[in-house]
């Protein structure tokens, strides 16, 4: 078994290799160097793009959030107390799957039923997965969104800048019994009157993850993104492509169940996370890149998206009556940064609707489209494929740096946030580019271990330090709200919001939480009492009878034996 000091023996002599060969430390100016601020930026954007990209990847997991049946415990964590509690549950929702899907295919089940497990819809059903339920007809973009998993609660607060301007939403998913590839479209009735002229337009698809590509393991599906189309004040508009990162519960067993290829089970994000082995373009990567190798958990979520993501495009040129968007912009965090890359590479480098956005399965709505110039943004996202992939899109496609180094993980050339170069590359609808925006103590953005390569020119949030080099890694440093804080604290533009998400504690949410009867009747209606008060308190829009019929729903289903 190997000692600690052997593990880190190679990094210790890589210290020593970039100190004796004088490699610049970030400390010395080599990294975050400015030309000049770019607070002063004059555009349409309400503040900075960078950040408003952030904020739009955490809007993905806002309305993935509503979506939820059960956001007071999604995940079943509460139930995790000993003597199989929450395994004894998983196993009745997934024997009341089977019943309801049932009752639901065979009345075609519309909009508003149950989503989630394969066997709730008629589709191929995977009974590994955890089984997570969504009502889609719960999402409202207006409205701020709670959750717990595993006892601390996400508070999603998308800025009003941004929700505020959207008058129109939509939802792109498949029908209950319908084969693979058909997709119908529900609109989402504002319950209240909206102010404003702007007009932007939201479409909400839907996607699988749980898939790695193994027999016999289909994707369980949920809401994956979304389109933003965003009116421009000189009457042009520009396309925003949001994709969602992981959710779950205790990442420690997420991690633990999906690592395995042959027996995957557990949380279907991470499944796909763990799906790393890459594939060739002969093996079924060529519908991302006919360069390279592609990560296979990344390629089969992005299959299954494609349809749906592609008749909300096709829907939403036609709204906007054949006018081309100015620019299109993608963006993602962590496992959204990766589904970016891997759609961005589909259009550019694919075989079906590459090269270039004129592959045979593009909608013919959507071949005019500039998506030569497309703007991608990644926050904290891991590597989507391999060297000679990440290279050819980040240099040939998107015209961007690309970081590869065989010895420093660090990027010595990377800039910081306030770099004067970003933002007017940003709005420069002439061109592409690729940035990737992370904390360099990021154990998900290494490259201190095999594995591929990143794609986009780097931008760090925080200053990198050698020693980093041999340094444990650091989750913290992964969070959306890490990422965005860094952002802010480099810019110091008052114009941007302070605040687009927030942890809370148990105690915040629940005063009276009694951890001792944790998983109890008692418990769990407190809990949800508290999500309630939450609503309540804040006075956004919610929908009580859905809730309250949910809550009944999963104490029957508790109930049974």
């Amino acid at each position: 078994m190997l000692g600690f000091s052997r593990v880190a023996r190679p990094f210790v002599i890589l210290l020593l290799v970039l100190i004796v060969t004088g490699c610049k430390s970030p400390n010395d100016g080599a990294i975050g160097r400015t030309t000049e601020s770019s607070a002063g930026f004059v555009s349409d954007f309400p503040y900075n793009p960078l950040v408003y990209h952030m904020d739009l990847s955490i809007l993905a997991y806002q309305l993935y959030a509503q979506s939820l049946v059960w956001p007071f415990d999604p995940y079943y964590e509460e139930l995790d107390v000993g003597d199989g509690n929450r395994d004894a549950m998983i196993a009745k929702v997934q024997r009341w799957a089977t019943s309801q899907g049932t009752a639901q295919v065979s009345k075609r089940g519309g909009f508003e039923s149950y989503r989630g497990p394969g066997n709730l819809n008629g589709f191929a059903n995977n009974a590994a997965h955890d089984p997570i339920l969504y009502d889609y007809s719960l999402i409202y973009p207006w409205s701020n969104a709670l959750t717990n998993a595993s006892g601390k609660w996400t508070e999603y607060l998308t800025p009003k800048s941004i929700t505020d301007k959207i008058t129109d939403v939509h939802v792109c998913y498949r029908p209950s019994g319908t084969p693979e590839g058909t997709v119908t479209m529900t609109r989402i009735e504002a319950k209240a009157k909206i102010r404003t002229r702007s007009g932007d337009t939201l479409w909400v698809f839907e996607g699988g993850t749980g898939d790695k590509g193994e027999p016999g393991q289909p994707a369980s599906q949920s809401l994956m993104g979304f389109i933003l189309l965003r009116s421009k004040d000189g009457g042009g508009y520009d396309a925003h492509i949001s994709f969602r990162g992981s959710r779950s519960g205790s990442a420690s067993r997420a991690i633990k169940e999906a690592l395995s290829s042959r027996r995957a089970n557990g949380n279907p994000d991470w499944i796909t996370d763990l799906g790393y082995n890459r594939i060739t373009s002969g093996a079924g990567g060529a519908l991302i890149s006919t360069i390279g190798q592609v990560h296979r958990g990344f390629v089969e979520s992005t299959r299954s998206i494609l349809p749906n993501l592609m008749h909300c495009l096709a829907k939403a040129a036609d709204q906007r009556r054949g006018v081309r968007p100015e620019s299109i912009y993608v963006t993602g965090h962590s496992l959204g940064g990766a589904l970016a890359q891997s759609f961005v590479s589909a259009v550019l480098m694919g075989n079906r609707y590459g090269p270039s956005g004129k592959g045979a399965d593009m909608p013919v709505e959507l071949r005019e489209w500039p998506w030569s110039n497309l703007k991608m943004i990644t926050f904290g996202a891991p590597r989507a494929g391999d060297a000679e992939f990440s290279k050819a899109l980040t240099v040939t496609m998107l015209q961007s740096k690309w970081f590869s180094t065989a010895l420093n993980p660090i990027d010595t050339a990377a800039l910081a946030p306030n770099d004067g170069s970003i933002v007017p590359r940003l709005l420069d609808s002439t061109r592409p580019v690729g940035f990737r925006v992370l904390n360099s103590k990021d154990p998900i953005t290494t490259q201190k271990i095999a594995g591929g390569k990143h794609v986009g020119q780097t931008i760090y949030v925080n200053r990198p330090r050698l020693l980093d080099l041999v340094s444990r890694p650091d989750f913290g440093a992964h969070e959306q709200s890490t990422i965005r804080d860094g952002m802010l604290n480099n810019l110091g533009d008052p114009r941007i919001p302070q605040i687009a998400m927030r942890y809370r504690t148990m105690s915040e949410v629940n005063p009276s939480y009694g951890e001792g009867a944790r998983g109890s009747r008692r418990e769990m209606t407190k809990i949800t009492a508290s999500l309630l008060n939450y609503y309540a308190t804040n006075r956004t829009w919610f929908d009580l009878a859905a809730f309250k019929r949910n809550i009944a729903l999963r104490f029957s289903i508790s109930d049974q034996q």
